[in-house]
């Protein structure tokens, strides 16, 4: 880790803006990043990590004469952080463990790039086919297939993995910060829908709407998924999904997050299975490798 920024106004974690005609303030997650961490990876428990990043940021609007970002900010702003501490992780665990035919991708949020345009033109057509009759269905009502895009996926398909992808990041400078965060590009229009591994929903903490998030995601990429199977006339691919938090899994979180896949209880000939199939507490950067071991055995 770098040393700390010691004049704070020459950081640019942090801008002004005009919000419903009141002066906000804005922070700039990258270039916190960035400015902490430009000589190499964090180090020791995550949650030490966040909090020196948020200190930080802190420090540069005080030191600016900004307004210092309200909590809500931070709490959205610590998730953004702990998504790139892990996509960071996950391109050197695949590196560090030749993973030539696998991909671990940080996906950004579904207004920006909804995780379908992932797929080929033949998994594409499928998907808007099943889109169009849960549209026109003679019910009347309206159905549609709506989820928020998982954090990570993972796809084990050789052709998608360029040599660039090969390269370890050693700091979190922003060239390095924006190509691990942008892996997605690189996949539009190219996925096969039997080379998805798995997906990941990571959160900062499990309280209980973050819970059924987690649960959300899983049943609709998994339904998804057992339609596609069905289509391809392939009972073999499977799918999986898990959680991760940054604090340390209750057995409230565990329990809650048994619950079955609901396309997995309505047919006899289909055993049941969990709508997420297990939880990981990230509270060091080790954990993270460690979870990818286990995802990935």
């Amino acid at each position: 880790m770098s040393e700390l920024v010691s004049n704070y106004e020459s950081s640019n974690c942090v801008e002004q803006h005009i919000q419903k005609g009141e002066l906000k303030t804005r922070i700039k997650p990258l270039y916190a990043l960035t400015e902490l961490f430009a000589n190499g990876l964090p180090t020791g428990t995550i949650k030490e990590r966040l909090d020196l990043l948020e200190n930080y940021v802190k420090n540069v609007a005080k030191a600016k004469g900004f307004e210092v970002p309200n909590q809500g900010a931070f709490s959205n702003t610590r998730g953004t952080w702990f998504e790139a501490f892990v996509a960071v992780f996950a391109w050197n665990f695949r590196i560090e463990n030749q993973l030539n035919d696998i991909l671990i991708v940080k996906m950004p949020n579904v207004k920006t790039f909804d995780f379908r345009r992932i797929f080929n033109p033949k998994t594409s057509e499928m998907i808007s086919q099943l889109d169009r009759s849960l549209l026109t269905h003679t019910g009347g009502e309206n159905v549609r297939l709506i989820t928020s895009n998982p954090d990570l996926l993972i796809v084990k398909q050789e052709s998608l993995v360029q040599k660039a992808f090969n390269e370890r990041i050693q700091t979190l400078n922003l060239p390095q910060l924006e190509e691990a965060s942008g892996l997605y590009r690189y996949l539009e229009g190219n996925v096969s829908w039997d080379s998805l591994v798995a997906g990941v929903g990571i959160k900062t903490s499990l309280r209980p709407d973050r819970r059924l998030q987690v649960v959300h995601e899983g049943n609709i990429l998994k339904a998804l998924f057992a339609h596609l199977k069905m289509r391809n006339w392939n009972r073999h691919p499977r799918f999986r999904y898990y959680g991760a938090s940054s604090e340390k899994i209750s057995q409230a979180d565990d329990d809650a997050l048994q619950t079955a896949a609901t396309h997995s209880i309505i047919n006899v000939d289909t055993p049941p299975e969990r709508a997420v199939d297990d939880i990981f507490s990230l509270t060091t950067f080790d954990d993270i490798n460690k979870m990818f071991t286990k995802i990935l055995k």
